[in-house]
């Protein structure tokens, strides 16, 4: 049986998963490697997918403010303040005359904010203020252009070298887990299969987080909020890990039946 095909059979069989646990380790930590490359790759491609929006959705509204200037920690501008709207319904303030305040972007559903002292980011949910004079930065129109059309060039590998953090930071945590469904097995062995070790533990465990790491990994990449989803997962990874220990037990228990039978 190749990799794929124990990935397939992890997702609903603690049968076939009792069966892996005299495999080398070396391939169930090669299976980590691949469950996290499935179980992540969508959610980098949808975070790619916002970021690339909100980045045109940004160089767009930006082409279409009047020229300004930021100073001194101040936005400056000859022309006054304007909303404009984008496709997707975020407001654009563009606010040199400091007529609005970061309360009132939070009126709008969305709201992208550039005010006299500081830009606000508000999604809805959350909102993310940064002064000018935080940033230390002072720059013109024609300057952030150059800047956006330089961050633009570089996308493809600030876009590659964000999914390898969120790949490396994953994978480093279900490592964690799964050792620590390992140590969870030793005690679920107890007078079912008191012979199993913590290497064989870690090798079935690897396996086991399959359904709960896949079910996650659907979750997250449709945005559906789940209370108590870190709860949950390890309900179900427990629960799996008890039914593969159950099918160790009860397939020796038909293998000793057999031999007494053959006998």
């Amino acid at each position: 049986m190749n990799i794929f095909q124990q990935f397939i059979k992890s997702l609903y069989s603690p049968e076939t998963i009792a069966k892996f646990r005299l495999q080398k380790i070396g391939r169930a930590i090669l299976y980590v490697f691949l469950l996290m490359v499935i179980a992540t790759l969508p959610a980098v491609i949808s975070l790619s997918i916002g970021i690339n929006t909100i980045y045109n959705e940004f160089t767009s509204q930006l082409e279409e403010f009047p020229d300004f200037e930021i100073e001194n920690g101040v936005l400056q501008s000859d022309a006054g303040s304007e909303i404009n709207e984008a496709e997707d319904g975020t407001a654009i303030i563009f606010d040199p005359d400091g007529e609005y305040s970061s309360q009132d972007v939070t009126e709008y559903d969305q709201a992208f904010a550039f005010l006299e002292r500081e830009a606000v980011f508000y999604t809805g949910a959350t909102t993310e203020q940064v002064s000018y004079q935080e940033l230390g930065i002072e720059i013109s129109k024609d300057e952030l252009n150059e800047l956006t059309d330089t961050i633009g060039g570089m996308m493809p590998l600030i876009l590659t070298v964000v999914g390898l953090i969120i790949y490396a930071v994953n994978t480093g945590l279900k490592f964690i887990g799964v050792t620590f469904l390992a140590l969870i097995s030793l005690i679920l062995k107890r007078n079912q299969v008191n012979d199993l070790s913590f290497k064989q533990g870690w090798i079935l465990s690897a396996f086991t987080v399959t359904l709960p790491t896949m079910i996650f990994a659907v979750i997250d990449m449709t945005g559906i909020v789940i209370p108590f989803s870190f709860g949950l997962y390890w309900l179900i990874a427990v629960i799996m890990m008890y039914l593969v220990i159950k099918n160790i037990r009860l397939g020796r228990e038909h293998a000793r039946e057999k031999r007494n039978l053959s006998t």
